[in-house]
């Protein structure tokens, strides 16, 4: 799991691409902040894409 603060709204945010690695088949898959919704990145691939806000202490909300 990676962390990553928002451009747009400056919250810290968590994200994680979790599923099988298949070849070819491969979707573009957007990381967007789970409080505004501003993409961070995109990352062609075959798995799924989470993001989670995070907590007082720094830990996933999920």
């Amino acid at each position: 799991m990676e962390k990553v603060i928002c451009k747009k709204c400056g919250k810290e945010y968590a994200y994680e691409f979790w599923g099988t690695v298949y070849p070819g088949g491969k979707d573009k898959e957007y990381v967007d902040c789970p409080y505004c919704g501003e993409t961070a990145f995109t990352r062609m691939t075959s798995q799924n894409v989470s993001s989670y806000k995070l907590d007082a202490k720094g830990n996933p909300v999920r």
